[in-house]
């Protein structure tokens, strides 16, 4: 089977929690950065990639915590890593948990890797928008006693 079929049938037999972040990835709604999902590089088939960033984000269930599993996922990250591609892997309950933490995770990456500060499209298409950081530091202040 071809890469590209292969990839065309991971993305039709996407779980829930897959289709659920491909709507807050897709199309430029988050932060303005451009996402592909189930990108073939190499042998492997990414579930979401930012070509800007070189970012992989995958969604894992049960199964990648097999032992067989485990050691294809510790090859794939080699490679990527040689390609210069960062990998950020969330399990499917931290996404159902913590939506928005998995999010501001993406975002922070995202943030590291290009150095992008501010939203480069229209806002209001945007399904995720960072958080300003003046208001991060100040709700990470602590009150004084």
């Amino acid at each position: 089977m071809s890469l590209t079929s292969t990839a065309r049938r991971l993305r039709r037999d996407q779980t829930e929690e897959e289709r659920e972040l491909w709507r807050a990835l897709r199309a430029g709604r988050f932060a303005g950065f451009k996402f592909r999902r189930q990108h073939p590089v190499g042998e492997f088939h990414l579930d979401f990639f930012c070509p800007a960033a070189k970012l992989s984000i995958e969604l894992d269930g049960f199964h990648h915590g097999l032992p067989e599993q485990r050691q294809h996922d510790e090859k794939r990250a080699r490679f990527l890593d040689a390609e210069g591609v960062e990998e950020l892997r969330f399990w499917n309950h931290q996404w159902r948990d913590n939506r928005e933490g998995v999010l501001l995770e993406i975002w922070n990456a995202l943030h590291r890797r290009t150095g992008c500060v501010s939203v480069s499209r229209k806002v209001q298409n945007h399904r995720f928008v960072p958080p300003v950081t003046t208001e991060l530091k100040k709700s990470s202040r602590k009150p004084a006693s």
